[in-house]
């Protein structure tokens, strides 16, 4: 469903969610949309882009932003395209997926307009206000996603299988996140390299390029901050593999050892079970005598390992 909102100077906002076949159909036959935007645009799980149509004078941004997450799962990120179309006077926003939380966000734009930023500003800077507004929700999300990480980081020396698996789940979403950002910048430097073009300088204003380029820092803080995070579980996952694999080999070293120990008995009590001619035997003492002899050995083992520290995973 399209929904249209007259702003200023005779421009207007055109609003898209979960946008159905007869709404690409309109947008191509009402506002001229080229037939490859509206390609491109079908595309759920398209690229983060800019481009631009010379015969139409119409642009296209392709933005990735984070999509709504549940309270059972904070640590899987997802992420869903936002559609931004400026042609002529009017500035079209698609959001392909039914995403509540991001069709908030549009429409408290479209209702509040752009606060203290510009008066009465242009659908590009309109438009760019919007990608500021939603790149916030990567830094709001980073920094949750940290703070789940160092509640997951407070381990002893068994670490559950649940941290694993949520830190691991968290390891992706950074991965997720920095490559939503990173394409993100690529078509903001798309647009800036298009703006910079002798041909298309009018398509930005001195105004709109400084916010285009305050744009891009934005773009690569929230990048690098992605980064940093994703490197800082990545290591903490290293940490709990590292625990896991050192509490495996303590078992099996200590397993080991008793093991050992334990065969000892088995060997020395089977060959005075057998039906053959051994020494001291006959007396009442035969019995106490094989359990003795049995347990001196074992014994003497593990005093020998204790005293070269190799009885316990910690001496080892």
């Amino acid at each position: 469903m399209l929904k249209t909102q007259t702003l200023w100077n005779d421009q207007q906002w055109v609003a898209g969610f979960a946008p159905r076949p007869e709404d690409y159909e309109q947008l191509a036959k009402q506002y001229q949309i080229p037939a490859r935007f509206i390609k491109r645009i079908r595309d759920k799980k398209g690229r983060a882009r800019f481009d631009y149509d010379f015969e139409s004078q119409c642009s296209l941004f392709i933005f990735k932003v984070v999509a709504a997450r549940s309270g059972a799962g904070q640590e899987k990120a997802r992420t869903t395209p936002l559609i931004v179309l400026v042609s002529g006077n009017t500035i079209i926003t698609l959001v392909q997926n039914n995403q509540e939380a991001v069709q908030k966000q549009v429409a408290a734009v479209t209702n509040d307009g752009l606060p203290n930023m510009v008066a009465h500003p242009s659908l590009i800077m309109l438009g760019m206000y919007l990608l500021f507004d939603f790149n916030e929700r990567y830094f709001d999300y980073i920094n949750d996603l940290d703070n789940l990480r160092q509640k997951l980081e407070k381990y002893k020396n068994s670490p559950s299988n649940d941290q694993i698996v949520r830190l691991s789940e968290l390891s992706k979403s950074f991965v997720y996140l920095r490559a939503a950002v990173s394409g993100n910048l690529v078509a903001v430097r798309q647009l800036q390299a298009f703006a910079d073009d002798g041909d298309a300088q009018p398509l930005l204003s001195k105004k709109e390029d400084y916010w285009l380029r305050n744009l891009q820092t934005e773009l690569e803080q929230a990048r690098d901050l992605a980064q940093v995070n994703g490197e800082i579980v990545q290591q903490v996952t290293d940490a709990y593999a590292n625990l896991l694999d050192k509490n495996l080999n303590t078992t099996m070293w200590v397993m080991t050892i008793w093991s050992l120990a334990l065969a000892i008995p088995p060997i020395i009590s089977g060959f005075y079970g057998m039906n053959v001619k051994l020494p001291i035997i006959g007396g009442w003492f035969d019995w106490p005598f094989t359990i003795l002899l049995s347990l001196v050995p074992a014994v003497v083992l593990i005093l020998g390992l204790r005293r070269r520290r190799n009885l316990t995973g910690k001496d080892a």
